[in-house]
């Protein structure tokens, strides 16, 4: 039986800087229809990876493959269509409203200079609802809190209609709250992401697979029971922890990975 090729294929990449190399013979695939997490140390080049993918970055060396097509062959605005990207810092949209943040979405599937059709000003209106932002609907886009900020965003890739999301550790500065609510979000849109977590916990409760960087190489791919080992946090990210299984988890028969980390260790 053949096996279905990934949504995205990344094949020997490396990248660099003014000779410092900084991404190096990286190979990864994302599984369609996959939730994947990327996690490394502060610096191991996690950003730098997603740049690459969202074509802000030109590797040095490797190809990267999206629907088996590269990526750097596809016109700009057709691979709009298909990847939207939500970030760490959001934006500024000075004088946006959140309706019009979100209506950027429409901006890689419409004509310069074109109106916003009745239809679209409602696929708009859904999107706004589906992330639970419609009282703010009106509101000047830099007066939300930073969680409601990354809601629009989501907001903004749901009009766009891509086939992936990429995200660059979009929680990093919310509230545990708003971490969770915005990475549940994205899981729930049905759609294929590759995201990169600050918080392990977090990525080995929403993670279909996890992909671990560290000094611009990969060194682990799996599901989170395979990759959160004790033995990977200390050799990667130099911890001590316990690992054991999420307790709510336990309940339902999964198994999903929990760190519990120790303290005042050398």
């Amino acid at each position: 039986m053949q096996t279905k090729a990934p949504l995205l294929n990344v094949q020997n990449l490396s990248w660099g800087i003014a000779n410092k190399p900084i991404l190096k013979h990286i190979n990864v695939q994302i599984p369609e229809g996959k939730f994947v997490g990327l996690i490394g140390p502060n610096g191991a080049g996690k950003s730098s990876l997603l740049r690459c993918l969202y074509r802000f970055n030109k590797p040095n060396e490797g190809v990267i493959e999206f629907n088996s097509h590269d990526i750097w062959q596809l016109k700009s605005d057709e691979y709009a269509k298909c990847v939207a990207v939500v970030l760490q810092e959001a934006p500024s949209h000075f004088n946006l409203s959140l309706f019009d943040v979100v209506a950027l979405g429409l901006t890689p599937h419409k004509s310069l200079f074109s109106s916003t059709s009745q239809s679209e000003k409602q696929q708009i209106t859904l999107a706004i609802k589906t992330v639970g932002l419609e009282q703010h609907t009106n509101q000047n886009f830099e007066s939300l809190s930073g969680g409601e900020k990354q809601r629009a965003l989501i907001a903004r890739a749901i009009v766009q209609q891509p086939q992936l999301l990429i995200m660059d550790e979009p929680t990093s500065h919310l509230d545990v709250k708003y971490q969770i609510q915005v990475m549940e979000l994205a899981k729930s849109l049905g759609v294929t992401v590759f995201a990169s977590f600050h918080d392990l916990n977090l990525a080995a409760a929403l993670c279909d697979e996890l992909v671990v960087i560290k000094n611009g190489e990969i060194t682990h791919t799996g599901s989170p029971a395979e990759v959160l080992t004790e033995h990977m946090l200390d050799d990667v990210f130099g911890v001590c922890a316990q690992v054991s299984n999420h307790p709510q988890e336990s309940q339902l028969g999964k198994v999903t990975p929990h760190i519990t980390y120790f303290y005042g260790y050398k």
